[in-house]
């Protein structure tokens, strides 16, 4: 059995989880502190598509002002009637991991750290921080990591600890058989409008994109609703498509030329992962963790933005424009690779386990 902990679930978690319940024959549980999203999300995770066994734990909320923390209850007795082989930890920032490494310590279980953050994408990255996370680390056997700007972390933090690659998964049908990109599609951003994510950066370029574009949409939730509301009101061109998901989203990676990602801080955003898959090249800002990776992987159809200001967004989405994704990436990103790789990591942490004499 190998537990996996995490704050809460994401519908596009739900295939990977699936398929890791698959790979693991089974013998897998997911253990939440949180059954309901957080409150910053509006996505709806269809219940009925889970198949593999769900655990969550009782458990209150602490208003940090900032967010919020999950104080969790009961994560020694649920250990104690799972009795896994292995625990994969899904954030030094979850009060029930802590728990669970307590837990694992006094039962000789190996611990293998999900870290999806990188150095640069990250607010706290102080020497409290890293204190923090250094210790979080030396109790871990082995890490996963979507790519190598997060096994560098990793490997700044605990120079010696095995990594294994496993970035987001996407599991999109309609999104691997849409077409190829019209030739007067629009730019497309997708995703929380946050500074954060670069949506301001977006609002200030609007103009000279739709220069390059004829249409430039904007979809999604967030602070910077209201500013996208206003503007779409006054600016021919820019159209605000609200939140979306599903087929909904799908229709929209259909209308467009390229995907504007132009975020600040962004560990692996998996609207970029959608794109490829869907053959629609991308705008990366100097924020996202998993640029490297998508380099290597879509060449010139990853167009860079040096810096995050609005001059930069529109230059790269210059370079965007008629950009080639390599067909081989439709393949990309299945849940079904990411899982096995995964189920790798918690197998070679449970193999390396001294037997107790």
């Amino acid at each position: 059995m190998i537990a996996l902990f995490q704050r809460s679930l994401a519908p596009y978690r739900v295939s990977l989880f699936n398929s890791l319940s698959d790979a693991l024959d089974g013998d897998f549980t997911l253990v939440l502190t949180r059954q309901d999203r957080t409150p910053d999300r509006r996505w709806t995770i269809q219940w009925s598509e889970v198949r593999c066994r769900v655990v969550v734990l009782p458990g209150h909320r602490l208003n940090l002002g900032r967010g919020t923390l999950e104080v969790s209850r009961g994560v020694r007795a649920t250990l104690d009637d799972l009795k896994p082989q292995a625990l994969v930890l899904g954030g030094w920032d979850v009060h029930a991991c802590w728990a669970a490494m307590r837990w694992a310590r006094r039962q000789r279980v190996p611990l293998v750290g999900w870290v999806e953050s990188s150095q640069r994408t990250g607010l706290h990255r102080g020497v409290v921080s890293s204190t923090v996370r250094r210790r979080f680390l030396r109790a871990c056997s082995a890490a996963i990591v979507p790519g190598a700007e997060s096994e560098a972390f990793v490997r700044q933090l605990a120079p010696a600890l095995p990594c294994h690659h496993a970035p987001n998964s996407v599991d999109a049908p309609d999104l691997r058989a849409v077409g190829q990109p019209p030739g007067h599609g629009a730019a497309l951003f997708i995703g929380e409008l946050s500074p954060r994510k670069g949506a301001d950066l977006v609002l200030a370029a609007a103009t000279q994109i739709l220069q390059l574009f004829p249409r430039l949409i904007m979809a999604g939730d967030g602070p910077l609703r209201s500013d996208v509301i206003a503007l779409a009101a006054q600016l021919p061109g820019l159209e605000y498509a609200g939140f979306v998901e599903g087929p909904e989203k799908a229709r929209l990676f259909e209308q467009s030329a390229v995907i504007l990602i132009p975020s600040r801080r962004d560990p692996w955003p998996l609207v970029a992962c959608e794109a490829l898959v869907g053959l629609r090249p991308i705008v990366v800002g100097p924020g996202v963790g998993s640029l490297p990776d998508l380099e290597q992987a879509a060449g010139e159809a990853v167009a860079v933005m040096p810096t995050a200001t609005p001059r930069d967004l529109v230059d790269a989405a210059r370079r965007a424009q008629g950009a080639v994704v390599p067909s081989g990436l439709r393949a990309a990103f299945r849940p079904e690779t990411v899982a096995a790789a995964m189920a790798t990591a918690a197998r070679c942490a449970v193999s390396a386990v001294t037997p107790v004499a």
